[in-house]
């Protein structure tokens, strides 16, 4: 899902903290946007910009309700035949399409959903990556194999019966239904809207969902209101949201306009210390820190650089190596040593004390690529406590018996075994005629100026750690708001222009861990791009040679094997970790950062909007409630409280069904 960017951080620790309320209430919902989105085409972007806006004004088959449990939406129930390769939905009789002047157009019906897949795979969409593979003959289809649309495993039974059949047992498939792929769209308006369908307008598109824009000016204003014919609108507690641009150049302002009473919430910044220290004294008691989500970002090299400047302008982005030094850095990437070494040597907490603050710089680590709480055995044992036992009988040396992988806290560097890995690449790569120091570019976006004092860090952190003889590190800087000179977000694997890049992050499409695993498969995952590999076949191109070479056919094998197995969930969580434990363990990637984690003020009542890990419901406002105070630390361990025991139960009568 959602190749997401740091860009966007800030306004979703602020939009989405995840919270509850106290009567009075208010109707409205005031708070900011950072970025404009570019399509509300939700059947080919999967852009962040475009899924927070578009789950507010479509609805999906089933939704997560507040304890985080999939429920009824446009499906009122479904069922699947005994390997989860055959799915049934009944559709809800009586839900409406309406246009952007609220005039009822069509009902919704099953061959919606036929109609969106079709339209997806003939656009050759970018969710097609959740699609082909998963539903039957969707990648025969793709690949021109079979013509007939028929032949997909998509069918409308009758008008309020819908079947999916799978290429093989999905267990999880359920949790896939909440994000865009598996949304439904009207034939007739599709067709009549063409080339302007998803066109950031409020006819660019027909609405289902609770919500329907009414007002968007660029990077100025955007507004939704209620909508009033829908299905669940007894569910509706904001009536009006109002989200206001921010570009980020005042970092104070969303603290200084919740202040005044303007915004619902607010980030608290940490770097700010007369401001902090003013929130400190007015909100003491109500300061909390916001959930991390599952969202994780990693540091990860390129494997197969072969742009050395933008694309775009060759002015841009240059690369200061030369020839000689351009392959010795490749080489030396290719070297699990080296890679170790790099991975062992970064200081993860001061670098992000450069975005949250001292006083913050653990609260948002993430130590696993798979993120925290999207996945539990049936015992509640997360998915992630299975690959701190997997890299602990793979490398004990590295990963000891006191090794632990919980978010908040750093258990890898190690600056005295980073020196020991870099004296092992040292002797190994000087014996292929790699000339040190080694040079790494990383590229920077300066127009965040976060960002830019994180790259900084990075390069003073491990030029430190190493001496300048072993290693130097460029800071290419590049500038997202000229998009003529910028390819900071590359199209392809081989526009990637730097040697290492903390840019890279995904947010988990679907509530398995081979949401996060199938991305870094060679051939087909999501996130080859940014580790400068593009997808291939062909076992003479570079990119196929780097990605045997670091091992990554190897661990698409044991990602593979373990999503294979869908009737015994432990066996499939501990293949799935000796998988992950590849990737950490030869320093493939190293996960550093999720959402969320940072100082923040709200008067959103904690606990009352969808709980999810997965999928686009973070991004509802459904079921917001908006107090008329700032929520004390006090009424939300309360509210926590209540919602935890509510949750129990509400699991225990689900497994009571099972």
């Amino acid at each position: 899902m959602l190749k997401k960017t740091l860009l966007a951080a800030a306004v979703i620790a602020v939009l989405f903290v995840g919270l509850v309320g106290a009567a009075p209430q208010s109707k409205d919902y005031v708070n900011v946007f950072t970025s404009d989105p570019r399509t509300f085409n939700y059947l080919e972007s999967q852009r962040q910009t475009t899924s927070m806006h578009t789950v507010n004004f479509v609805d999906c088959l089933i939704e997560h309700d507040k304890y985080g449990i999939l429920r009824p939406a446009l499906a009122e129930s479904w069922s699947s035949n005994a390997d989860k390769s055959v799915w049934t939905f009944n559709i809800r009789k009586g839900v409406q399409w309406v246009t952007g002047d609220l005039e009822v157009y069509a009902e919704v019906k099953a061959q919606d959903w036929v109609d969106a897949m079709k339209f997806m795979l003939d656009k050759k969409s970018q969710l097609n990556y959740l699609v082909a593979g998963f539903v039957k003959n969707a990648d025969k289809y793709l690949a021109g194999e079979i013509t007939n649309f028929a032949q997909v495993g998509v069918k409308a039974k009758s008008d309020y019966v819908l079947e999916y059949t799978l290429d093989g047992p999905k267990p999880y498939f359920d949790t896939m239904l909440t994000y865009n792929p598996y949304m439904p769209v009207n034939g007739e308006f599709l067709a009549s809207k063409g080339a302007d369908f998803g066109k950031v307008d409020k006819n660019g598109l027909l609405y289902n969902g609770a919500y329907v824009l009414s007002n968007f000016t660029s990077k100025s204003v955007m507004e939704y209101d209620a909508n009033p014919y829908y299905w669940d609108k007894d569910n509706i507690t904001i009536q009006h949201v109002k989200l206001v641009y921010d570009d980020g150049k005042d970092p104070d302002s969303r603290f200084n306009n919740f202040d005044a009473g303007i915004y619902a919430s607010a980030q608290v910044n940490t770097e700010n210390e007369a401001l902090f220290a003013r929130a400190q004294a007015k909100y003491k008691e109500n300061i909390y820190r916001a959930r991390q989500d599952s969202t994780t970002f990693l540091y990860a090299f390129n494997y197969d650089r072969n742009t050395w400047a933008s694309p775009a302008d060759p002015t841009k982005g240059v690369s200061p190596k030369s020839e000689k030094e351009r392959a010795d850095t490749q080489t030396a990437i290719l070297n699990r040593n080296f890679r170790k070494a790099i991975f062992f040597g970064i200081d993860r907490p001061t670098i992000l004390a450069q975005r949250n603050g001292e006083v913050n710089k653990l609260a948002a680590i993430r130590n696993s690529y798979t993120g925290t709480e999207l996945s539990k055995d049936e015992a509640g044992k997360d998915y992630v406590k299975y690959v701190e036992d997997a890299l602990k009988a793979r490398n004990p040396a590295d990963f000891p018996a006191s090794f632990k992988i919980d978010d908040a806290q750093d258990p890898y560097f190690n600056a005295t075994k980073a020196k020991a890995y870099m004296a092992k690449a040292k002797a190994e790569l000087t014996a292929q005629g790699v000339k040190f120091p080694v040079k790494l570019d990383t590229a920077t976006d300066i127009s965040y100026t976060k960002g830019l004092k994180g790259d900084q860090s990075l390069k003073a952190n491990l030029e430190a750690v190493f001496g300048t003889d072993t290693l130097v590190v460029n800071v290419v800087e590049m500038d997202t708001d000229n998009a003529d000179a910028s390819t900071y977000y590359a199209e392809s694997g081989s526009q990637s222009n730097y040697d290492i890049g903390g840019y890279t992050g995904w947010g988990p499409d679907f509530g398995d861990p081979y949401t996060f695993l199938q991305t870094l498969e060679p051939e087909i995952g999501a996130v080859l791009i940014q580790i400068g590999l593009d997808w291939t076949d062909d076992p003479n191109s570079s990119d196929y040679k780097a990605a045997t070479k670091v091992g990554l056919y190897e661990y698409a094998k044991k990602v593979e094997a373990g999503n294979a197995v869908y009737d015994d969930q432990v066996k499939r969580f501990k293949l799935f970790a000796e998988a992950e434990a590849q990737l950490l363990d030869d320093a493939i990637i190293l996960p550093y950062m999720s959402y969320g984690g940072g100082f923040a003020v709200t008067r959103i009542v904690p606990y009352t909007i969808p709980f999810a890990a997965f999928g686009n419901d973070e991004y509802k406002f459904k079921g917001m409630v908006v107090g008329d105070k700032v929520i004390s630390l006090a009424e939300r361990d309360k509210l926590k409280a209540q919602w935890e025991k509510e949750k129990a139960a509400e699991y225990k009568k689900l497994s009571a069904k099972k």
